[in-house]
């Protein structure tokens, strides 16, 4: 599981928590220069360490499926454009920092060497800090006033994480094609740091056969910690069980058509 930028495996605790009661072994590695508390490095270390981290697992485990939340799952698509994988889910996958809540002057940055001030651009957390739940919201807020960390990441990114990842994000791109293992990606409508346009047009070009897209409607855009929690993490859960049933010669789990109970609601609704 590959947390989002300048951030911590807390951002997947809860998910790692539920995953790991159904039956599966769970990694949330700290990214060196890429996790709270480091200096910025160049995304190609941020994919070298993961790539060590894959390789690893692959020799304890028959399969491994990758998790990225964020600028993790950018970072997950790079690393299943190089290297095989048994499953992707995608959550809020950061394409672009174009949701409605980005500041107006954000494309800017785009002319880094001719903009004078831009190498001191700190981008600042501000309400509503990534979630639409009001009590998850307010503990976040206390949690960045006391420890400058909280569930939804750190309270700041300096120019060179948003550089970073902005090339990271365009080594995502250009080699979307390359993805070719089974792929689910949750997004919310209303996903205010990342329009969900970024993950349709992942949905779109990748190389998977067998792909997925759930959008979410009461969330923003960190969907781990939001109303809609519940349905990101059964329905991870679920598609992680069908892709190893389908890697492996025995299906190793019984696979509901779709896990969460308030998504099958939805549905019978409509």
């Amino acid at each position: 599981m590959l947390h989002g930028l300048r951030s911590s495996p807390l951002e997947l605790s809860r998910l790692a928590k539920d995953v790991h009661s159904q039956g599966f072994s769970v990694c949330a590695p700290s990214i060196p220069k890429y996790c709270f508390g480091t200096e910025c490095g160049e995304w190609s270390e941020w994919l070298a360490h993961v790539q060590i981290v894959l390789w690893d697992l692959q020799k304890k485990y028959t399969t491994v499926s990758v998790v990225g939340l964020s600028m993790g799952a950018t970072l997950a698509m790079v690393l299943a454009q190089r290297e095989q994988v048994n499953g992707l889910v995608l959550l809020s996958t950061a394409m672009a920092y174009d949701g409605w809540a980005m500041p107006w002057y954000n494309f800017m940055l785009s002319f880094s060497k001719w903009v004078p001030f831009a190498s001191r651009y700190r981008y600042a957390e501000a309400e509503p800090y990534g979630v639409k739940n009001p009590e998850m919201r307010a503990m976040i807020k206390r949690a960045l006033a006391k420890d400058q960390i909280s569930e939804m990441g750190a309270d700041v990114l300096s120019f060179a994480y948003v550089e970073q990842g902005k090339r990271l994000i365009k080594e995502a791109r250009a080699n979307v094609n390359a993805i070719d293992c089974p792929t689910l990606l949750i997004h919310a409508a209303d996903d205010e740091t990342v329009h969900m346009r970024n993950a349709e047009w992942v949905y779109e070009h990748i190389a998977s056969k067998d792909k997925e897209f759930i959008y979410l409607g009461d969330s923003y855009h960190m969907i781990t910690v939001d109303n809609e929690r519940e349905t990101v993490n059964q329905e991870s859960i679920r598609f992680l069980k069908k892709a190893v049933n389908q890697s492996v010669e025995q299906p190793a789990f019984d696979v509901a058509t779709i896990q969460s109970a308030e998504l099958r609601r939805a549905l019978r609704q409509r």
